[in-house]
């Protein structure tokens, strides 16, 4: 059996990429055969940090493909050929997300701290339920924010009301993040440990998410 885990938003900007690849690199550290689908055509965010990661020759290695459908993707899925596949969505603009999403194990949304994110992330959220995905197979992560002890309790409290599980910690907005991504490197592969290991405790606690549904089917 294939484990899928998509990350998708209800706008571009706010960090899919940067939580897809972290995925990717930890299980493929792990042994795990590792498909990442970069389902944007339009921007490659994915495939392009690729191209800088097997420029520089960075391990773990894994297969990253430009996927044009959700067709393909589920191909790949049903091909049982990976352990893990990760969907790097593009922005919640068509059906596909939705469509990813119902076929994935887990669907991960970032957001940041501020109102205006938050919202857009439930409202992102609401809609991917109302369109038949199970509220439990969602999942929100803050990533690309201020270390801000008390904004964070405060998004946590807003989120607490809603239904869907929220990942434990957050990924500051930090350059040394940023510059790892510039070299392929992902953010757990960050040299400074501080940012890696707020990095490295969310992308556990997606990890610890995922096997918890997998593991009840």
């Amino acid at each position: 059996m294939t484990i899928s885990i998509a990350f998708a938003s209800g706008k571009g900007g706010v960090t899919k990429s940067t939580l897809a690849r972290a995925v990717a690199v930890s299980y493929a550290k792990s042994n795990w055969k590792v498909l990442a689908g970069d389902l944007d055509i339009g921007q490659g965010t994915f495939v392009n940090w690729n191209r800088r990661r097997m420029s520089a020759e960075i391990e773990p290695v894994f297969d990253v493909l430009s996927l044009g459908t959700v067709t393909q993707l589920k191909k790949h899925l049903d091909s049982e050929q990976y352990d893990l596949a990760i969907a790097d969505c593009a922005a919640f603009a068509s059906k596909s997300t939705i469509e990813i999403a119902n076929l994935c194990d887990l669907t991960v949304i970032p957001t940041s701290f501020s109102l205006d994110d938050l919202e857009s992330t439930v409202n992102t959220a609401n809609s991917l339920v109302r369109s038949g995905v199970p509220a439990q197979k969602l999942a929100i992560a803050f990533s690309g924010v201020s270390e801000n002890e008390s904004d964070y309790e405060a998004a946590r409290g807003y989120l607490a009301k809603t239904p869907y599980t929220v990942i434990d910690g957050f990924i500051p907005r930090k350059p040394a993040l940023s510059k790892a991504q510039d070299g392929g490197r992902s953010i757990i592969e960050c040299p400074y440990a501080a940012p890696r290991q707020r990095a490295e405790h969310v992308i556990q606690g997606i990890i610890n998410r995922i096997e918890e549904l997998t593991s009840e089917e």
